[in-house]
């Protein structure tokens, strides 16, 4: 690489210190050649181009001229012939006639026209002037012989459909001949036009030819100058770069940059090799602080962690103390009055039949009843009295007794009593579980009843936190009635909606399996569903919380497993299955449903 630099030792003279002053002037020198060679190609080729324009639009004026004339001579044929043929509606044949007239006036101003234009001496023009205005003048004249022929025929009442009748033979070859010199005339003018066309295209092309060849030759000069200043600039800087992939790539910080000119690029290698020193002071103090930063970040994600953890433990302890001070609240308020009146119907009844004996021996001591007494037994209705307070005590006993087995259930589902770990049955969780949702399990106003199929096992009796798997139930149950009902909405009357809940006792694990039949969790979402805070559901509808709480539940406070399966392709629903360890279970069996 030195020997390449000495080559050009000799032009050292003549180039500046500076890099920008070597690269200005020798692009300067590469646009001056550029300039001066386009602009004299613009001139030349706007000689001739301005050369071509005149004789373009010359012959573009006369050839619109001539055609304007043809069509105006054509208009006026037409409207003859239809003056001719039009003999039997007189107010047709001189409207037609009248149109003729006007097309004349026309064809004089086109010859004026014409006049004017060959007076302006016209670079180029498809016949001499003199033939031209002969050629004008005389088609004029002998339309003017046509139309006073015609006016003549129609005045003599002689004429018929056949033009050639109308008009006479020599007018008529006239015409036919004057249309031939148009046309040629015509069509000489045009190809002027497209020979003009073709002169003012050359001119272009020789303009192009001569910018770019100028821009060509600036251009080759401009490579040879950024050649020449490329080697004086790139081998000071290739050493550079090397220096700096070596500091970056490898952390060699001892090597440093050889410093070739008193130039930019030398100022610039020693201004790295300063750099390159300070940073590998600094190198070593950001080693120390990144180590010091993992830590600390470390500790702060466990503390996140922690309190994500803390902020659903929580939000769960919050629910539940909620949940349980209501149920509390209403078992205790409905739980008194129908005991009063469950324990009180015994005594309606024995009171009841105490008061039909009286009734019945008075009516046998009495044969002969005093008739204001008889009609006030009548209005009382006595027998109907007797029949139907019976089937009335009986219904509100099965009343009391169905609001007994809601509180019941309601404790069940609750265990308010209960903070720690207790002997449990789940299979009345599922009931008392299904019990609450009754309302939904119902026949809504635009959903039949869910049909609820329960396969249950005989369990054992487990320990575990009993109202917190209750809430995993209803948890499940709740958010497949929703899917039950989202795809009744979209798809009624062509499936029953069903929800099927099963129980089994397999390897020293209880097995929850519950299914239903609607729309199946979509697949960009399968992943997420156990996530805090994550929903599907419309705002104010659902928390987020529902899924990611049974999760914690299952897995954390009973060790156990819950996994579902949701094809969305089949489109057959969602079950969710649950397994918690038996641990230490009784060998008492629940029932079976």
């Amino acid at each position: 690489m030195k020997r390449i630099v000495r080559q050009f030792s000799f032009l050292e003279r003549f180039r500046p210190k500076q890099i920008g002053r070597q690269i200005g002037y020798g692009y300067l020198a590469a646009i001056l050649v550029g300039w001066v060679g386009s602009l004299s190609g613009i001139i030349l080729a706007d000689y001739f181009q301005g050369r071509g324009i005149l004789q373009f639009l010359d012959a573009q004026t006369q050839s619109s001229l001539f055609v304007r004339f043809e069509e105006t001579v054509n208009h006026a044929q037409i409207h003859a012939t239809r003056a001719i043929i039009s003999t039997n509606n007189i107010d047709e044949t001189r409207q037609a006639l009248l149109v003729v007239n006007q097309d004349l006036i026309i064809l004089k101003g086109l010859q004026q026209e014409l006049d004017t234009f060959l007076n302006s001496q016209p670079s180029w023009t498809a016949q001499d002037a003199e033939t031209l205005q002969v050629l004008f003048a005389t088609y004029i004249r002998e339309l003017n012989q046509q139309q006073e022929e015609i006016e003549l025929a129609i005045s003599r009442n002689d004429i018929s459909v056949n033009f050639s009748q109308v008009l006479s033979k020599e007018t008529r070859a006239k015409l036919d001949r004057l249309q031939a010199d148009l046309s040629g005339i015509i069509s000489i003018a045009q190809s002027q036009e497209t020979l003009a066309a073709d002169v003012m295209e050359s001119a272009q092309g020789l303009e192009k030819l001569i910018v770019i060849s100028s821009i060509t030759v600036a251009g080759l000069l401009a490579g040879v100058i950024a050649w020449r200043t490329t080697l004086a600039i790139s081998i000071p800087v290739e050493n550079i770069t090397q220096v700096a992939r070596k500091v970056t790539y490898e952390g060699d910080y001892t090597a440093r940059s050889t410093i070739f000119y008193d130039d930019e690029v030398g100022i610039l290698a020693q201004s790295l090799n300063e750099l390159i020193e300070r940073v590998a002071e600094r190198t070593d103090s950001l080693k120390q602080a990144a180590q010091t930063a993992v830590s600390q970040r470390q500790e702060l994600e466990d503390v996140l962690k922690n309190l994500r953890t803390a902020q659903l433990q929580l939000v769960q302890a919050e629910k539940m103390s909620s949940l349980g001070q209501l149920v509390a609240g209403i078992a205790h308020e409905i739980n008194n009055p129908i005991s009063f009146i469950h324990g009180n119907l015994t005594y309606i009844k024995e009171y009841s039949n105490t008061l039909f004996k009286v009734i019945n021996r008075l009516q046998a001591e009495l044969p002969e009843i005093p008739n204001d007494l008889a009609t006030d037994l009548k209005v009382a209705e006595v027998e109907f009295i007797r029949r139907d307070l019976p089937r009335i005590l009986r219904s509100i006993n099965n009343g009391t007794e169905r609001i007994s087995s809601l509180i019941l259930s309601l404790r069940v589902f609750s265990r308010l009593q209960e903070s720690q770990r207790k002997v449990s049955n789940l299979n009345e969780g599922l009931e008392s579980t299904l019990l609450l949702l009754s309302h939904r399990l119902k026949s809504q106003a635009k959903r039949p009843e869910v049909h609820v199929v329960r396969r249950y096992a005989d369990l054992p009796k487990v320990e575990c936190f009993s109202s917190e798997m209750n809430q995993v139930f209803m948890n499940i149950m709740n958010n497949a009635l929703d899917a039950i009902d989202e795809r009744w909405a979209s798809t009624p009357a062509t499936w029953e909606p069903t929800l099927i809940i099963s129980s089994k006792f397999h390897q020293d694990h209880i097995c929850i399996q519950i299914y239903n039949n609607g729309l199946p969790i979509p697949e960009s979402v399968q992943s997420k569903i156990f996530d805090p805070f994550f929903t599907t559901k419309p705002l104010g509808k659902g928390t987020g919380l529902g899924m990611s709480i049974t999760y914690e539940i299952v897995h954390k406070k009973h060790q156990g497993k819950i996994t579902f399966i949701s094809p969305v392709l089949d489109n057959m629903g969602t079950q969710f299955s649950i397994q918690i360890p038996a641990g230490k279970s009784l060998s008492t069996p629940s029932y079976a449903a």
